[in-house]
């Protein structure tokens, strides 16, 4: 039986070479003259004709490459990467491994346009080594938002659970850097360049988040993903907490009041507690000394620091408190419940008990408080101990029918509280 090449090194060879001898027909041509192109209505025009033209003839595409400029290239490659067929991003590969970063930014855009067929199509072993190694960080980009997807509440505000991460820390821990970037806000520049800018996502389904909820959820995965004997990663988060925790709070409101905290309860899991801990000192002045919304946020947010560094009864007094005169309940009885419903698994002697008050709490913060986000009840796992509970199946069959279209929880404006 003859022994078959490997095509996608044939591939990289021919399309490196020359092209095609055989004067192009008039859609090739027009696609040549359109990337060319001072307008851009033309040059989208052409792009969008060349995308069409790579699913069947990916090779007379790429014929067209000499004749163009970088742009014209660069538009080229973008096109032959969304094709989504097998050949089509074999060819891209190879065009893109010639040399300019540009040229390889343009296919990412062309593969996060493509989708996965795209991404993921054989890499031609002609390829430089730097490019092969830039694709599969790439497609370990696609497969971390893909759960990061999955793990969207698509109801209401994505809260945190131990275990959440379980499926993103089998991914490697090739994630981590990923993790760091989506955190930051940061993309690291390619070879060549000096400066990129902030973190585009590739999956589609990454436009289901806020920003802000995405990098608070990837703040949170560091202390189910990173190892306590990874101290280069360790340090790059005290580093991460420590400038938004100084930043002004003019201009970085958002990371200094949410995104440092979030970062400080994974350094408390990896074994550094300083942080956590003057965060929740910091809260309990307010509590004792701020105006009354400051004591009102500061509940809150002690109530939930409280409980995830494993101090139920100060997380469950906290959350009393808001109980007792604050506008916005509904999250503090839910929070609650999955504070008694974790201890109830933890602590057998008072297993009953704590399982009693768990389902106490949830039905208050659904009756008294119209607590309604029933599919992100289904999904924390903080609440998995009382889940079989005939109780927690009557309440659930309740939210159901009241809110067959999966509302949102209630959550206070301006305020970080958010379900556990």
């Amino acid at each position: 039986m003859p022994v078959r090449a490997p095509l996608a090194p044939l591939l990289a060879l021919l399309f490196l070479g020359a092209a095609s001898a055989d004067a192009p027909e008039p859609r090739f041509e027009a696609v040549r003259e359109g990337l060319l192109s001072p307008g851009r209505g033309a040059r989208e025009g052409a792009e969008a004709l060349a995308r069409d033209l790579a699913r069947t003839d990916p090779m007379g595409v790429a014929a067209l490459w000499d004749g163009l400029d970088l742009r014209g290239r660069c538009l080229l490659v973008r096109a032959l990467g969304a094709a989504g067929t097998r050949h089509a991003a074999e060819v891209a590969l190879a065009r893109a491994g010639e040399g300019e970063p540009e040229l390889f930014r343009a296919l990412l855009d062309g593969f996060a346009a493509g989708g996965e067929a795209s991404l993921f199509s054989p890499v031609p072993d002609a390829l430089p080594a730097a490019r092969r190694d830039a694709i599969e960080e790439l497609r370990l980009r696609w497969r971390l938002e893909e759960e990061l997807a999955r793990l969207k509440s698509p109801t209401g505000p994505t809260g945190h659970y131990t275990g959440q991460f379980a499926r993103v820390e089998k991914l490697g821990p090739g994630v981590i850097p990923i993790l760091m970037d989506i955190t930051a806000n940061r993309a690291r520049p390619l070879p060549a360049e000096t400066a990129a800018g902030p973190y585009v996502s590739i999956h589609p389904h990454m436009a289901w988040f806020d920003p802000e909820e995405l990098r608070l959820m990837t703040a949170y995965a560091f202390s189910e993903v990173v190892q306590k004997t990874d101290t280069a990663t360790i340090e790059e988060l005290l580093r991460l907490h420590g400038e938004y925790t100084n930043a002004d709070e003019s201009e970085f409101e958002f990371e200094r009041e949410d995104l440092a905290p979030s970062i400080a309860f994974s350094l408390f899991d990896l074994g550094v507690p300083k942080p956590a801990q003057d965060r929740i000192d910091e809260l309990e002045r307010r509590r004792a000394y701020g105006r009354m919304q400051e004591v009102d946020e500061a509940l809150w947010d002690l109530g939930y620091a409280y409980i995830r560094i494993g101090e139920f009864d100060k997380g469950a007094e906290r959350y009393g408190e808001v109980l007792e005169y604050s506008p916005s309940k509904a999250i503090a009885a839910y929070n609650l419940a999955c504070n008694f419903s974790m201890r109830a698994a933890r602590e057998a002697r008072h297993r009953e008990d704590f399982k009693g008050l768990a389902l106490d709490y949830l039905e208050r913060a659904i009756m008294d408080h119209s607590y309604g986000d029933w599919k992100w009840m289904e999904e924390d796992g903080d609440l998995s101990f009382i889940r079989g509970e005939p109780k927690y199946q009557e309440l659930l069959r309740y939210l159901q029918r009241r809110y067959p279209e999966r509302p949102k929880g209630k959550v206070p404006k301006g305020s970080s509280a958010r379900p556990g």
